[in-house]
């Protein structure tokens, strides 16, 4: 059976992932990989999440004198002039190797904290139908709202026609307050149009129909009686 992934071994996980998890840690994280499918998933997410790292650090030309150093390891110069020897502390090889380290170590102390506190999770933009029913319980409109591609779609089911010289108009009620945000005529059976750009799904209180003068509102907000109200749900 597979064993349920731990915050201990999603740790692990991130370590292996990085090549700091060694010794017998690192071959008993490596036989639990064989038996657990949740595993092996983790060392993929995590792999897949610190692949940016390589993508992160731009390339850096050495400077000379790291290659001069390089060069006195290898073949030390044998020239008697001391004025022509490259030495000193500027010149060594092991200096140059352990600032290299040091900033190697720098850069995974500074980059990988953030890498290793896993994303929040992403709230997915809703998809709901409403129906908008009159005070006896019947059903007037269909309206569906896609937050995902901030359209919404109004169908008629059983609703008449307004009073001569009136229009039906279709609401967004902010949850805050706010002005509410015309959404345009209901002058048609069916139709699909775009939600206001200012409009956000969690903002949203309420789908409203409100009877105003032919061709709507005159002032960008409703003028008439509210007749019908549907709740979002949530």
């Amino acid at each position: 059976m597979a064993e349920p992934l731990t915050d201990e071994l999603r740790e692990q996980a991130a370590e292996y992932v990085l090549g700091t998890l060694a010794g017998e840690d690192r071959r008993a994280f490596e036989r639990l990989l064989a038996d657990n499918p949740s595993l092996r998933t983790e060392i993929a997410a995590w792999e897949a999440r610190l692949v940016g790292l390589t993508d992160a650090t731009s390339p850096v030309r050495p400077p000379q004198r790291v290659w001069l150093a390089i060069e006195d390891a290898i073949a030390p110069s044998t020239d008697a002039d001391p004025h022509q020897r490259r030495r000193g502390w500027t010149h060594s090889l092991a200096l140059w190797r352990g600032l290299a380290l040091a900033a190697l170590l720098a850069l995974v102390v500074i980059t990988v904290p953030p890498l290793l506190t896993p994303p929040a999770p992403r709230v997915p933009e809703p998809v709901y139908n409403l129906v908008v029913r009159d005070d006896a319980a019947r059903p007037l409109w269909m309206v569906a709202c896609d937050w995902r591609t901030r359209t919404y779609e109004v169908t008629r089911v059983a609703a008449g026609a307004p009073v001569d010289g009136k229009s039906h108009e279709l609401w967004l009620v902010p949850a805050d307050g706010g002005t509410p945000m015309s959404l345009g005529l209901i002058d048609r059976d069916t139709f699909t149009a775009a939600l206001p750009a200012a409009a956000t799904w969690r903002n949203a209180k309420a789908f409203a129909v409100s009877l105003e003068p032919a061709g709507g509102s005159p002032t960008g907000a409703p003028t008439g009686p509210v007749l019908h109200v549907a709740a979002v749900p949530g």
